[in-house]
């Protein structure tokens, strides 16, 4: 297992990612409760590059075998959303697993 990112690297290294030619994948667990919650794409997005902070520790996603990361910020809208990512910095990923708003 490697070790974590601090919160200021992981949202640099998400962001570094997404704004250069990486990729978000949007797990289907994630899509089902964007549906739930009426977010989209852009929501998810609109987090993870302009709004979001990361303000708790990564916890070990036994299922995925990375640290997931909660990023907070506001969707499209100006509503709170947090948006539980993995990052997969070897193949230029951000991955979705899970979304919530407050």
């Amino acid at each position: 297992m490697s070790e974590p990112f601090n919160p200021k690297t992981a949202l640099d290294t998400i962001r570094s990612i997404l704004l250069n030619d990486g990729r978000l994948v949007i797990r289907r667990h994630c899509y089902i409760r964007m549906g739930e919650r009426t977010v989209d794409d852009l929501d998810i997005r609109r987090v993870l590059e302009e709004t979001g902070t990361i303000n708790s520790k990564p916890k070990w996603d036994k299922k995925h075998q990375k640290f997931k990361y909660e990023v907070n910020g506001f969707d499209t809208e100006n509503e709170q959303l947090t948006v539980v990512v993995n990052i997969v910095e070897s193949n230029w990923l951000v991955v979705s697993i899970t979304t919530f708003g407050e």
